[in-house]
């Protein structure tokens, strides 16, 4: 019987815009695949093409617009 071995991957990584907006830029640049930009970030090619998909519609780098002023009475 064969012995198998779990090793923990660790904690999630966690990419900011900025990283993001850098490796979607190399992966739009030519002769570069995204398949091998994905490869040599250690992100998965599903996720590359989504960064692709906002960074399209303006949805990347936007970090702290997401915050708005309010004014209680």
């Amino acid at each position: 019987m064969e012995r198998l071995e779990i090793v923990d991957t660790g904690r999630r990584r966690r990419f900011s815009d900025a990283e993001k907006i850098r490796i979607v830029e190399e992966s739009l640049s030519a002769p570069r695949m995204g398949s091998a930009t994905a490869r040599r970030h250690g992100i998965a090619v599903p996720l590359l093409f989504a960064w692709r998909k906002a960074y399209r519609d303006g949805q990347l780098g936007n970090e702290a617009a997401s915050f708005y002023p309010v004014r209680l009475d």
